[in-house]
């Protein structure tokens, strides 16, 4: 199965980045193809659309990482939590979809989302789930799992997300 994994964090060792990590050692193992697109490593400009609706084209690493979504099985989106929403990083990048929208929306393919949050209040992520559901139901696509990681720098609990994370990886199958 081809993978990629576009994770919107802006910081290299942190809770996302380490759930990142952790789905990716179990894809690897299970015998996938896994790429890794971290948005804060490209320069990705914001959607933008002419009068007629069309997507206007951009000169960043949009299109590249747009082949990439459409080339894939799974799409997994990785994202900290800022304000009881997905990271701008992230936001930018889903934005883009739009310029291959019926592309994406014809295909067969699998999401995840993996988040992270300081807060370990179990509601931190209740305005996340409404916005995966519609995004999925919007695509079409199949929900093949989440990882929600209340307390994100606490530990044991980092452990305990990490190996969820690996474990959807792991028992992935084509």
């Amino acid at each position: 199965m081809k993978i990629i994994v576009i994770s919107g964090s802006a910081h290299a060792n942190g809770a996302s980045t380490y759930l990142a990590d952790r789905f990716i050692a179990g894809s690897t193992a299970a015998g996938h193809q896994v790429e890794r697109y971290n948005v804060v490593d490209h320069q990705t400009n914001f959607v933008m659309v002419a009068e007629n609706e069309d997507p206007i084209p951009q000169d960043d690493d949009g299109a590249q990482l747009l082949n990439k979504v459409v080339a894939a099985d799974l799409v997994v989106l990785v994202t900290p939590v800022y304000y009881y929403a997905m990271s701008s990083l992230l936001k930018t990048v889903i934005d883009r979809f739009y310029e291959v929208n019926e592309e994406l929306k014809q295909a067969d393919k699998r999401i995840m989302m993996m988040a992270t949050a300081y807060d370990s209040d179990e509601h931190v992520f209740d305005s996340m789930k409404i916005n995966y559901r519609q995004l999925v139901n919007y695509l079409g696509w199949h929900d093949a799992g989440t990882v929600w990681d209340h307390g994100a720098l606490t530990h044991p609990q980092i452990d305990q997300y990490g190996q969820q994370a690996y474990n959807l990886g792991a028992r992935l199958r084509d």
